[in-house]
């Protein structure tokens, strides 16, 4: 008589498999979720340090955030409209671009951008390199004047602008994430658009 596996033995078995495969899913979601988190963090970072550097070297903000403020900015806070944002990331990347390393104020690197005028909710971010470089193939040249910075929200994954935060009052800028304002004021971001 032949020995084999009963149909429930096999299901064990199958049972078995698809709860390590779901435990593995859950553990790789989560690991990506946070490498997400962190990159945008360190990228909050090196941007905050590049508007301060690019004012410390030009004696002006990038994007001309001092006469925005006289414009726009009827109270001591200000947040960046999405024109306005753009510019000011387009400064950062126009004198970071280039070989010459003295002249940078920041590594763009590892930024994630996208074209500045696309608003079709169907583009997300590429890597800086990819669209910066010529004839890479993953992605069409971009200059630094089509570019706009973005970060992917860890939850739902779509990329947004970090948001700009100017202080007429200690003449001081600060980069946030949604998260980080939300944290701060006690209520979302309603500004800006939202790309996946």
């Amino acid at each position: 008589m032949k020995k084999g596996f009963t149909i429930v033995e096999l299901l064990m078995v199958v049972a078995i498999l698809a709860v390590l495969l779901g435990i593995v899913t859950t553990a790789a979601t989560a690991s990506i979720r946070q490498a997400r988190e962190r990159r945008t963090q360190a990228v909050k970072q090196t941007l905050q340090n590049g508007i301060a550097a690019y004012r410390a070297r030009k004696d002006e903000w990038p994007g001309k955030l001092e006469k925005w403020a006289e414009q726009e900015n009827d109270g001591t806070l200000g947040y960046l409209s999405n024109g306005d944002y753009d510019k000011v990331m387009q400064e950062l990347l126009k004198m970071s671009a280039g070989k010459a390393a003295r002249n940078r104020v920041m590594d763009p690197v590892g930024l994630l951008v996208m074209s500045a005028s696309i608003a079709d909710g169907k583009s997300g971010g590429m890597d800086y390199r990819a669209v910066a470089t010529k004839n890479h193939k993953y992605a069409k040249r971009m200059s630094s004047s089509e570019m706009t910075v973005v970060y992917p929200d860890k939850e739902t994954g779509y990329a947004y602008r970090y948001i700009i935060e100017y202080n007429a009052e200690s003449d001081s800028v600060t980069v946030m994430t949604r998260g980080d304002y939300t944290s701060k004021n006690g209520g979302g971001w309603t500004g800006g658009e939202v790309w996946r």
